[in-house]
This record gives C-alpha cells, structure tokens and sequence, in this order.
C-alpha cells in the first residue's frame, strides 16, 4: 500500500499538538519543510503550537509564507493567526489580520476577543463582542473569565447572569466560581458552588485552591473530603495547598495517600512535594522524589528543574544543586535565587556573589530576592564594599529597596564594626526600623562593647516608642547587657528596672532530647 507522505507530515504534527508535545511538533515541520514540502492544512497546528511556546519569530515567518502562497486568505489560517499573534501579546498585528479577512467564523471572532483580553483590552473584547452576530458559550465563558481576571467581578457576574439558560453549561458556573475563588472572595463562590446543577473536578479543584490561598485549611480539607472521586488535579491542589501553607509533613503524607489510590503523580505533583521537601530540609526524602521523577520519566521542564535545584540547595547539597543548574538550558531568575540563596545560607559567600555578577550578566534580571541573598552573604563573609556596591545596584534595576534590605545592610555594618554609619543609616531610612534592624544595630553594639552608638539607638527607639508598641522587650534586655559589659552598672540596672515595670518575665529556655524512648524536655532558665 502506497502512503501519502503529506498526510503522514501532517498526521504526526496533529499528534503532538493533541499530545503538548509542541517541540517536537516544529521539529517535525521543520525537518520536511528542508524537503520542500508546504502545504495549508500544517499551518494553523503549527501556528498553534508557535501560540503555545511564544515563538513569535517562527509565527512571523509562517505568516510571511502564507502570504506568498496566498494561505492567509483562509479563514482557519487566518484565525490561527490572530490566536498567534494575541497569545505572543502582538494585539495589534491580531487585530490587523481580524480586520483583512475576507471571512470570519466565530471562532475567529473568539480567538480575537480572547486575545483582547490576555491583552488587558478588556474594553474592544467588550465591543467585538456586542458587534458579534452570533454568540457561542466559549464566547460567554470568555467575557465572564475576562472581567473576572481584571478584577471586576461585579461586570463578570453581569455576563453571567446573562447567560441564556439553552447555553449555560458547567463550564460556564465553573467559570464564574473560579473568578471568585481568584479574586479572594470564597463567600460568594461557595454559595454559587452550592448551587450548581452539576460539579466537575475543576471547580472542585477550584474551592480547594481558593481556601488554601486565604489560609482557611480546615474549609479547603472539608471539600476535598466532600468529593467521592478525586482525579490528580485535585490531590495537587490538596498538596500544593499544603505546602503553601508550611504543612509540610500533611503535603508529604497526601501524596503518600495519592500513590496509594492508584494515581501517578506528574510535574506539578513533584514540584509541590519538592518544596515539602526543601522546606523540611528532608534531603533523603527528596533524593528519593528525584529518582522518582527519572524512573517514572516525568518531564523535566523548568519548574521541576527549579524545585530540584532549591530542593537541593535548601538542604545543603550545594553540590547536587549547582551540577542541576549548570545543566539547564533555560535559567529565570527562581533558579539562579535558589542558588544564590543556597550558597548564601550555608556559608559558601564567595560562590555566592560570585553567582550574583554571572547571574547580572546573564541578562536575567536580579530581583528583590536575589539582593536579599547576596546582600546577606555579603554581611555574613565581611565583604562590607562589595555588599555597599551592589546594594546601590538596585536602583539600576528599578527595585525598591524594603526593610529587609536596610536590616542586611545594616548588619552587614555592624559586624564591620562601622556602627556609627549603620547607626546613620538607620536615621535615614525611608521605612521605619522595625525589630531585625534595630536587633542587628544593637548585636553589633554589643560585641563590640560600643555604649555612645546604643545612646543614639536608644534616642531613637524612644523617638519612635518602639519598644513599648512592638510588646518586644528583648531590647531591654540587650541595652542592660550591653551596659552591664561596658561595666556602666547604673545604666544597666535602669533598664532591668524598665523591664521589671513593665510586668515582663524572661521566658525560660528548652531543650529536648531524645533518650531511646520518650521525648524529654529541660528547662533552662537563661540568664543575662
């Protein structure tokens, strides 16, 4: 039997498409392409497949081709076109091609709504859509999902409500759920979640997901439990919701529970586990999830790749965490923090800095986390010039300097034993000191036994009755301890003295051990 090759090209590239597997879609193309072949039916999967990975250069060239072989008249071309161009947030040359085809459908119609509003132009999406002829429920769906991603859930639920009954369909209340749960408004989404004719795993997914991110656990457990089927979507809302949260052993044992089930986890699954991981400092465990992911040939895509490499870095396998890295072909700035913030952690501050000038030369923009990362390397090293230099970096990258950042310089200072220009520093902040600063300033005074610095550091907790509004009364503490060392005694008592009148008591210490049985615990009374 003889084949069509044309149609076997084509075959294969609608096969990855259907399958994500959009490289290998253009791979395909590619390669006959260097054969000579071309014909239109490929060229709406292959736009399709430039939409999902961005690739507005191939997207041009496909456009440039469909012109000459005179293609871009047809309207499945066309459409895929304008879906091309307003996913690679092109609007304008979405809206030129819209506006030349001799025909239009109303998928072409949606195509252009929907990329008006991945654009924000939620205000042509609203008018395209009052000058449609006909109305499909994706277009409804878009409207309501539109409104409901900028925010205006008021105009969102207008739509929806406007739906006509023959077409409203569980998309459509999903739809409109899931626009609450985003925009934080769980009341409104659980009473519309309690009304819908009929549920689908997403929503379920959805009111998971939604509790989780207000911290209300208890009500996102409550309906996960209500399902009598869960699908893997919904375990990974359960477990990311955990981890998010800091319940780490909980994300840890659903997913344990999930295999149990029978279902196999994939990437989102192992990203949050990860995480659990990292956060736990469960090495083991997270070698295992590592081998796990290469035996079950879970795809290594980038938030994988980034979650070992913090995974890693966070337990202190720095050197498992940089081979990962280093074998990356696409680094954004999660990995290069992750890193970054990994050798900054456990002490490697050279390597850490180090990493910070690759990672500006790299052409991937440093962000408020990464300066965090460096700047605390820096104090924790003494490379007090370096972490002045790059702490006048942020500006060049149009970042803000917080609190934090004023708490690492200034600690970065102090340890210097430059407490004078940390104490300036602190004087002209533009945020108000908070504990970590004023803590690290008054460190610093102590081991270096400096009494006039904490004259001025106490001028200025005064100033701002900081002390007494923070409820913190460790600062007593230290004053009485620093004065106490540079042997000024009266000082030192009348801080004791301020301490005891505000009806404070230290907080005993604990430590616990184990002794080959039940947990034992000893007091320990700490004194100054």
């Amino acid at each position: 039997m003889i084949t069509n090759p044309l149609k076997n090209w084509s075959y294969s590239i609608k096969n990855c498409i259907s399958q994500g597997k959009f490289k290998e879609a253009l791979l395909t193309y590619k390669h006959n392409r260097i054969n000579g072949s071309f014909i239109m039916g490929v060229v709406p999967l292959v736009l399709k497949a430039c939409a999902s990975l961005s690739m507005l250069s191939l997207g041009k060239a496909l456009h440039a081709e469909s012109v000459k072989s005179g293609f871009d008249c047809n309207v499945m071309v066309g459409t895929a076109l304008l879906d091309m161009y307003g996913k690679c947030g092109e609007i304008r040359s979405a809206r030129k091609v819209f506006d030349y085809m001799p025909e239009r459908n109303v998928i072409t119609w949606n195509a252009m709504i929907g990329g008006c509003i991945k654009n924000g132009d939620i205000k042509t999406a609203f008018l395209l859509f009052e000058n449609m002829s006909e109305k499909t429920i994706v277009t409804w769906n878009e409207m309501i999902d539109g409104y409901a991603r900028n925010g205006d859930m008021v105009m969102a639920r207008s739509f929806f409500d406007r739906v006509p009954d023959e077409l409203r369909n569980v998309v459509t209340w999903s739809v409109m759920v899931d626009g609450y749960t985003s925009n934080g408004d769980m009341d409104a989404a659980r009473e519309l979640f309690e009304i819908m004719p009929t549920r689908n795993f997403y929503v379920w997914s959805s009111m998971v997901s939604g509790y989780f991110k207000k911290g209300d656990v208890k009500s996102a457990e409550a309906i996960f439990d209500r399902m009598s089927m869960k699908n893997l979507v919904n375990w990974n809302s359960l477990i990311c919701g955990y981890t998010q949260n800091g319940l780490c052993e909980e994300a840890l044992e659903a997913f344990t529970k999930m295999q149990d089930e029978g279902l196999e986890p994939d990437e989102v699954t192992v990203v949050s586990v990860l995480s659990a991981c990292a956060q736990l400092a469960l090495l083991d465990v997270g070698k295992d999830i590592h081998e796990m992911i290469i035996r079950k040939g879970i795809e290594l895509n980038e938030y994988v790749l980034n979650g070992l490499v913090d995974m890693y870095a966070k337990c202190g396998d720095l050197s498992n965490a940089r081979l990962i890295f280093e074998g990356m072909l696409v680094k954004n700035d999660a990995a290069w923090n992750s890193l970054i913030s990994g050798f900054a952690n456990h002490g490697h501050c050279v390597e850490a800095i180090n990493f910070f000038e690759r990672m500006a030369s790299s052409g991937v923009k440093p962000n408020d986390i990464t300066f965090l990362s460096v700047l605390s390397a820096c104090a924790h090293g003494g490379f007090v010039e370096e972490g002045l230099e790059i702490f006048s970096r942020m500006e060049k990258y149009a970042l803000t300097a917080s609190i934090k950042h004023y708490g690492c310089l200034v600690d970065l200072l102090g340890r210097a034993g430059r407490l004078e220009e940390a104490c300036d520093l602190i004087k002209g902040m533009p945020v108000t000191p908070n504990d970590t600063v004023l803590g690290a300033l008054l460190g610093a005074c102590r081991v270096h036994s400096d009494t006039d610095v904490v004259e001025n550091v106490l001028k200025e907790v005064r100033k701002l009755n900081y002390i007494s509004d923070s409820g913190d009364d460790a600062h007593y503490v230290i004053f009485s301890n620093i004065y106490a060392a540079a042997e000024r005694w009266e000082k030192a008592e009348r801080m004791r003295f301020a301490l005891s009148n505000k009806g404070s008591q230290k907080t005993p210490g604990c430590s616990v051990v184990m002794l080959d049985g039940p947990e034992t615990s000893f007091m320990q009374v700490l004194t100054a």
